[in-house]
Parts: C-alpha cells; structure tokens; sequence
C-alpha cells in the first residue's frame, strides 16, 4: 500500500524484488514490442506500468542482461560472432584493469614475451590512485553528457579525449598506459547491453581494484571468488541468477554461447516452469 507510484515501473520492481543494496539488476526493461514478446513466449511474466514506455520482463537471469535484439536480427552466425564480441567487452569491462594492475604490482608473474606491459615511467601519484581518478572521471563525463545538449555533447567528448587527457598525460597527472586500460574497459563498459549491469559490473572491477592494491595476486583471486559466490547466492523470484550455468543445463548454455536459428529452438527454458515446454506441436 502507497500513496502513489512517481516512479511508476521503478517504484513496481522495489516492492516486487525486494533488491535492497544489491547492484545488480533482478528484472529487466524493455521498450521493445519484439523483444518483450519473444520473452513472453518464453514463459516470462510481462509487467506493464501505466505512464511508463517501459516493460519489466521477470524473472531474469544474469545472461538475460547480456543479450540483444541486435544479435537476433542478424544470420546466426552474424548474431553469434557479435555475441562473442560482446562477451569479451564486458569481461574486459571487468578485468583488464585489475589484471594489468596486478602485473604492475608483480612483474615477475609475467611472462618474458609479453614483459613490456606495465608503465614504462613514474609517477608520484600511486597507480591504484590514477585508476581511480580516471575510472571517476569517465563517470563525470558520461553524467555531464546526460545534462548536455546534443549538439554540444560530441564537442565535449572531443575536448576531454584531446585536451583533458592528454595535459593530463602531459603534466604527469597519469602514466599513459592508465588512461588506455581504463578506456578499453569503459568501451566494454559501454558495449554492455543492459546499463543497470554495466553499472554493478564497474563497481565489482573497482572492489577488485581493492583487492588487488590489498593483497596482490591473491587479491585478485579472492576478490573473484567473492563476487562469483554473491552471484550464486543471487535469486531473482526464486530463479537462480546463474542459470543456466549454475545450476547447469547443457543445452540452455549452448543457446547462450550459440545464436541458434529459430526454427531449432523448440524447447522453452526450463527455469521459467511454461505450462507448454515446446515452442511447437508435435
């Protein structure tokens, strides 16, 4: 009971997920007619909001944030090679930095081939500082974009990439190779379909951040482990946030690795219980 919804869909999912601190995402939006009906279809509960151009799709799973209708306007092999793309941008989003970090820390555990990664000079800032400063400056930028006019937002962008970054190189600010890494895992930040999980996964890279400027490479490993345990504990209305990886279903996981054609998928996933679990008659 309340006295109104101003946030309309918003304020529906708080009180139907019951997310509290939890940055990652338990339902999904949609302003698409195509994408909300294939889901649908699927057996998924569809939730319509008066005033709000958006759906809520539930229940949902961490994969469900990872795809787009892109990739299912495409041939297979066209949607499963973007696919493939994606996935490798939104796992750069979360540990290239960490990782290189780590080798900075321990060049040692690199090997002779690849030993020039790592700054080639010094800085009096400490690198986990530099991360951090330009990990926050790419957030101002991308919230001043937000505020911008069109037609001013590009100029601005121009400006911070080629004065901003580049004085800042100049002045000693940053070493060059921070600004790199943390552009590569803002373009995996942004290549990241659902923005609500782009969101939670920069701030599991900055927690891994921690953790590696704690404990080194044992941070990174523990760091990991931990948020790999929080997302199995993770239930959206009762539906493992892991599925179909955990609990594992082979051919579920196939569809999520494959963009199959649609004529051969014939079975809906089982983790949404459908009434029919066939898409087509016998």
């Amino acid at each position: 009971k309340i006295d109104g919804l101003t946030m309309a869909d918003k304020t529906v999912e708080e009180f139907l997920v019951k997310q509290g601190y939890n940055p990652f995402p338990l339902v999904r939006y949609t302003e698409r007619a195509d994408v909300a009906a294939n889901h649908l279809l699927e057996g998924h509960v569809l939730i319509i909001v008066d005033t709000s151009p958006s759906v809520i799709i539930t229940p949902t799973t961490y994969f469900h944030h990872v795809q787009h209708a892109e990739e299912y306007r495409q041939a297979p092999a066209v949607g499963t090679f973007l696919r493939w793309v994606r996935f490798l941008g939104i796992l750069g989003s979360i540990f290239i930095v960490p990782l290189w970090f780590m080798y900075v820390l321990q060049p040692s555990l690199l090997p002779e081939n690849i030993a020039y990664i790592g700054p080639n000079e010094q800085k009096n800032i400490p690198i986990v500082v530099q991360i951090f400063m330009a990990d926050l400056g790419i957030e101002f930028l991308r919230m001043a974009a937000i505020h911008t006019p069109t037609a001013l937002s590009v100029a601005m962008g121009l400006i911070a990439a080629a004065l901003i970054g580049q004085i800042a190189i100049d002045v000693g600010l940053f070493v060059p190779e921070v600004i790199l890494y943390v552009a590569i895992a803002a373009i995996g930040t942004f290549a990241t379909p659902s923005y609500e999980l782009s969101i939670a996964n920069k701030m599991m890279r900055l927690v891994l951040l921690l953790s590696v400027a704690l404990f080194k490479a044992e941070g990174l490993v523990i760091g990991a482990t931990v948020i790999f345990l929080f997302l199995t504990h993770i239930r959206s209305l009762n539906t493992p946030y892991l599925w179909p990886f955990l609990p594992f279903n082979p051919k579920a996981f196939w569809e999520i690795l494959i963009r199959t054609s649609v004529p051969g998928a014939k079975i809906r996933p089982s983790i949404v219980h459908p009434q029919n679990v066939r898409k087509q008659p016998k």
